[in-house]
């Protein structure tokens, strides 16, 4: 069970969390919530993130809006095989975790994301300070592609986080 510092609706049954886990672990949910006659409860469409990746997708957004302005292509890798991705026909971001089938090149998208709306996603924009006040570490997080050991190529390679697949490898 987890506890939840703060609940703010995107529309359309949609809700980004400040969440504590039991264990302790902070993460923010962006997901979508299903209801019924007596009670509201979330489903499997959405992810959940924790701090270090949610704050590389709010240094983001000045990319998303960009792409988003200039009907452009995004793809955009938070951190631990999540992407954020914005197509040229599309006004939607796509935000969804990824995976590497057995002897394929490419990485696949797997169920876990949610696809938020034009609407949705300037909702979560101006969600992200109240965000920021429910998890004050936010400020300090440190997003891990700007840490000390990712300063040169090879502490970047050797990062669980910033390459998933290859980085035992190295």
């Amino acid at each position: 069970m987890s506890s939840t510092q703060c609940s703010l609706e995107l529309g359309n049954e949609r809700y980004i969390q400040a969440c504590t886990l039991k264990n302790g672990e902070r993460r923010v949910d962006i997901r979508e919530w299903k209801s019924t006659e007596n009670c509201q409860f979330p489903t499997k469409k959405g992810i959940s993130l924790p701090l270090q990746l949610f704050k590389t997708l709010t240094l983001s957004t000045d990319l998303i809006d960009t792409a988003l302005a200039k009907k452009e292509e995004l793809n955009y890798h938070v951190g631990a095989n999540i992407f954020i991705s914005v197509k040229s026909d599309s006004p939607c971001v796509n935000i969804r975790k990824y995976w590497k089938p057995e002897n394929e090149e490419n990485l696949v998208p797997t169920k876990k994301g949610i696809c938020l709306r034009p609407l949705e996603y300037g909702k979560l924009k101006s969600h992200l300070s109240s965000i920021e006040k429910a998890f004050p570490e936010l400020e300090t997080t440190e997003p891990c592609f700007l840490q000390e050991d990712h300063q040169n190529q090879l502490g970047m390679l050797r990062c669980a986080v910033c390459n998933p697949q290859e980085y035992q490898n190295w």
